[in-house]
């Protein structure tokens, strides 16, 4: 099935080069979905697909168009004259710092801005790098470690739990108590508190047993 499919794509796309100037539009044609160019007045990759959209964020240097295509309930990336990535993902995410998620299966990896498979999915969970680092969960113990862009384990998998960035910062839980990391997955709080929530205008509410605290991220312990 996944041959033929690959086979219908290089008839459809017959390896034209066409630029994003030539006013590339994603349409659909009974109920599958090509690009057409209204400049040449045709498709010059026929409506065989689910779905079908332009990839954002990838390398601005790079003056070709890359689409996302789903077909069966996978995704593949395709250019206008060849195929990236067949048909295996379960998810491909957004890009964010030139990486994207990419979900095969039940693991999770990364591609970067070049559409290069910078990291095999081997990972139980994989987080956007909306800055210079982000977490990834491990299958043997369940537990989240900080990854830089890189793919390199900046810690251990040590990390019960990780929430997403707010003000600079992530609240993780780690045996049972919770603190805050920045940017460079520095624990600028221990894990000492009963629960913390996300920092809010530069202010966070902790709960420590009874008692209630309002940390400020410019004096931080």
């Amino acid at each position: 099935m996944k041959t033929s499919l690959i086979i219908s794509i290089f008839i459809s796309i017959f390896f034209l080069a066409c630029s994003s100037n030539d006013n590339l539009i994603i349409t659909s044609k009974n109920e599958k979905y090509g690009v057409f160019s209204s400049k040449e007045n045709k498709f010059i990759i026929k409506p065989i697909f689910n779905q079908l959209s332009f990839i954002d964020g990838i390398n601005a240097n790079n003056t070709n168009e890359y689409l996302l295509y789903e077909y069966n309930n996978y995704f593949g990336i395709i250019s206008l004259d060849k195929v990236i990535f067949k048909p295996v993902f379960k998810k491909v995410s957004k890009f964010y710092n030139k990486l994207a998620v990419v979900q095969e299966n039940d693991k999770f990896g990364y591609i970067d801005e070049n559409l290069n498979l910078v990291q095999k999915p081997i990972f139980k969970d994989a987080r956007d790098f909306l800055f210079d680092v982000s977490f990834v969960q491990s299958f043997s113990n369940n537990k989240y470690a900080c990854i830089d862009k890189n793919m390199n384990l900046i810690t251990d998998f040590s990390y019960d739990e990780i929430y997403s960035f707010s003000n600079g910062f992530v609240r993780f839980k780690k045996d049972n108590k919770w603190g805050f990391l920045n940017r460079k997955c520095e624990e600028v709080v221990l894990a000492k508190y009963d629960f913390v929530y996300d920092f809010i205008d530069g202010v966070a509410k902790v709960i420590d047993g009874e008692k209630i605290y309002f940390l400020k991220q410019d004096n931080l312990k």
